[in-house]
C-alpha cells in the first residue's frame, strides 16, 4: 500500500504537469493573465533572447509569439520529469513548437524546459526556468540560449539554482 508521503508526491506531480500544461496553452492562446498565473511574481525567465521577470517576459511574447495577428502555433509537451523535494521541486520538459507562416508552411523547433518550482501558500508555480534550444525554426537566432549536452554535464542535472537567486537584489530560497 502506499504511503501518504508516496501519494502526495503523486498528487505534486499532477500539479506540476498541470501547471507546465497550462504555461503552453496560455502561450498558444495568448491569455496574458493565465501565462502570469504560471510564475511566482519574482520568478527568473532565461528564454535566451529574453531573460527577466515574468511581467517582462509577458511584454515581450506580446510583441511576437502572443501578438494574436501572427500565425497559429502550438507548444506540444512530453518526457515530463519531476523531482519533488517538499516545496521545491525540479523539472526537465521536452517541448516541440510548430509555427504556421504566413505563407501556411510549419516550422518546428525542439526545445527543454528546465524549470524550479516552488510551492508558496499551497500553489506551485514557476520560480525559475531556462530553456535548452536543441533545434530552431529557420532563421531563430540560437547565440543567446544556454546550451544542452547529452552527458551529466547537462543543465538539467545542476540544481544550484535551488540556492541562488537569479536576482541579486533579492533574497535567495523558498519564501
Amino acid at each position: 500500500m502506499a504511503s501518504q508521503e508516496q501519494i502526495q508526491t503523486l498528487l505534486d506531480k499532477q500539479e506540476l504537469t498541470e501547471l507546465v500544461t497550462r504555461i503552453s496553452r496560455a502561450v498558444d492562446r495568448c491569455d496574458d493573465d493565465l501565462l502570469l498565473s504560471c510564475y511566482h511574481p519574482d520568478a527568473y525567465d532565461d528564454h535566451g533572447v529574453f531573460k527577466g521577470s515574468p511581467a517582462d517576459f509577458l511584454a515581450h511574447l506580446k510583441r511576437g509569439t502572443m501578438d494574436p495577428s501572427h500565425g497559429p502555433i502550438q507548444h506540444a509537451l512530453s518526457n515530463l520529469l519531476f523531482e519533488v523535494d517538499g516545496d521545491v521541486a525540479w523539472g526537465e520538459i521536452y517541448v516541440q513548437s510548430r509555427v504556421v507562416t504566413s505563407q501556411g508552411e510549419v516550422q518546428m523547433g525542439v526545445a527543454r524546459y528546465i524549470d524550479r518550482y516552488e510551492r508558496r501558500s499551497g500553489e506551485w508555480r514557476i520560480a525559475h526556468r531556462r530553456v535548452i534550444l536543441e533545434a530552431a525554426r529557420q532563421g531563430f537566432d540560437t547565440s543567446a540560449f544556454v546550451s544542452g549536452s547529452r552527458d551529466r554535464n547537462d543543465p538539467s542535472y545542476e540544481r544550484e539554482i535551488a540556492i541562488t537567486h537569479p536576482h541579486p537584489s533579492e533574497p535567495a530560497g523558498v519564501s
